[in-house]
């Protein structure tokens, strides 16, 4: 288990924990995890600098990271093609090596040998020594890991010419459809075959399906002993998950991993997601799932947009409705090559400074939500403590609060109507100063009068707290 110490009392995570502990734990919302994501880059493009990337995010404040298990390269060896976000050929790695001759794939380099793994020692050469190496190293930061599994991002036809179960690349499939679904197809739901001989005369969704099931198996192998992971279903479910979510949730959750996937899975999963696309409110989002049975810690990881105040409206809005929020730091920020791509140095106008900038939000966040407060378990979302002024509320009746103003000025707290003192520490939600912000108490009520109109975090703590 990955030596995670949150101080105060909320969550103490020791060294020889097992996954399961963690598990509970997360499940008590003993820890409220904020990371950033790495998405599909961090494992499809060797040139990635991800150490100095978990080295920034834990410095940041930071609690964990989050990534795509893969995506396979869309370029060219002579630049014809070439993915915007890196502006040049770059050395891609996939979970499967190529042959060394024979036929080409549409990227111009030899086809997949989906038959073995891309082994090697060289995590600038082979995929599983990379990934091996980004949890590793994660775990030395105290930062956990969670890692989205299926299925390289098919999506589209313009997607799926390039992946590597294509037909046109080695493997076994050809679909024609608007949105991609034969990569989601498996034979037999509810019953595993990756212990079955691989037999050219099988169908090709009993091809699939063992494809599928020995890198899901190959990828617990190399990352559910460090203690530090968790898993995700898919990428985003704007596109079809065919017949496999029940069958993959099974086989995760009975090798005993932390499997997340959507709302409607939730009493056969560990913890739930919010969903994909702008516009959704994740505050309302995370209340109603947090006030739903079974209990599951929900999840943001891909909500836009990703760059400006919003980002920290919606971090805070996911956090403060009972969330954990993870930032998508690959896609529509202030250039095409800003985000996880900039620790690429090969990469051209990346706004380095734009990124370190976020590092800085989520970890701000983080640190105030897990560190300031201290009864945060028994906190339910009651945004209706703030009378006056726009934000959220985290709160234990009485004894403790978090809120969120997302437009300083003035606003006022009703507080529960027990008399006592409270201290209040509010922070800059942009730089992480705190003070400057006056503050009234009268008839339950704390009145407060915020230096500029930006947004603000307050944690209010009673002196003596209710017992």
């Amino acid at each position: 288990m990955c030596g995670i110490i949150v101080t105060q009392s909320i969550a103490v995570a020791e060294d020889r924990l097992e996954q399961r502990d963690w598990i509970k734990r997360l499940g008590r919302r003993e820890l409220v995890l904020v990371g950033d994501s790495g998405t599909q880059c961090v494992m499809q493009n060797v040139n990635i600098d991800y150490r100095r990337w978990i080295d920034e995010s834990a410095e940041a404040g930071l609690n964990a990271i989050h990534i795509w298990a893969f995506m396979a390269p869309r370029q060219t060896p002579d630049a014809k093609v070439i993915e915007h976000r890196y502006g040049y050929v770059y050395p891609g790695i996939t979970p499967w090596p190529r042959h060394s001759e024979g036929p080409l794939a549409r990227d111009g380099l030899p086809q997949w040998n989906l038959q073995q793994f891309d082994e090697g020692d060289d995590p600038n050469k082979h995929y599983w020594a990379r990934l091996r190496d980004v949890c590793h190293y994660a775990k030395k930061k105290n930062l956990l890991v969670g890692i989205t599994v299926f299925f390289g991002w098919p999506k589209h036809q313009s997607d799926w010419g390039w992946h590597p179960f294509n037909v046109a690349n080695g493997g076994h499939l050809t679909d024609r459809g608007r949105l991609i679904e034969a990569v989601q197809r498996i034979a037999t739901p509810g019953q595993e075959m990756l212990n079955q001989s691989w037999s050219e005369a099988w169908s090709a969704p009993q091809k699939t399906q063992w494809l599928w099931e020995r890198f899901a198996a190959k990828l617990l192998e190399e990352t559910l002993p460090l203690g530090n992971t968790f898993y995700v279903f898919m990428d985003e479910h704007s596109y079809s998950e065919g017949n496999c979510g029940d069958h993959f949730a099974s086989f995760f959750r009975r090798r005993g991993a932390f499997w997340i996937d959507v709302q409607l899975r939730r009493e056969s999963v560990d913890a739930v997601v919010g969903g994909h696309g702008a516009g959704r409110d994740i505050n309302r989002s995370a209340r109603k799932s947090f006030g739903s049975k079974p209990y599951r810690p929900f999840f943001e990881l891909e909500l836009p947009p990703y760059k400006g105040a919003e980002v920290r409206h919606n971090l805070y809005a996911c956090l403060i409705g009972g969330g954990h929020y993870f930032f998508h730091n690959d896609a529509d920020q202030e250039t095409p090559t800003t985000g996880i791509m900039s620790y690429d140095l090969n990469v051209k106008n990346n706004h380095r400074a734009a990124v370190r900038k976020r590092l800085k939000w989520l970890g701000i966040a983080c640190q105030t939500i897990n560190k300031q407060v201290s009864r945060q378990p028994e906190m339910t979302p009651q945004n209706d403590v703030i009378i006056e002024g726009k934000g959220y509320c985290l709160a234990a009746s009485g004894s403790q609060y978090i809120v969120y103003i997302k437009s300083g000025g003035k606003a006022t707290l009703q507080l529960d109507d027990t008399a006592g003192d409270f201290i209040v520490t509010a922070t800059n939600a942009r730089t992480g100063d705190t003070g400057g912000v006056k503050i009234t108490s009268m008839e339950h009520k704390l009145h407060l009068v915020f230096p500029d109109q930006q947004d603000w975090v307050l944690v209010v703590v009673r002196k003596t707290p209710r017992k």
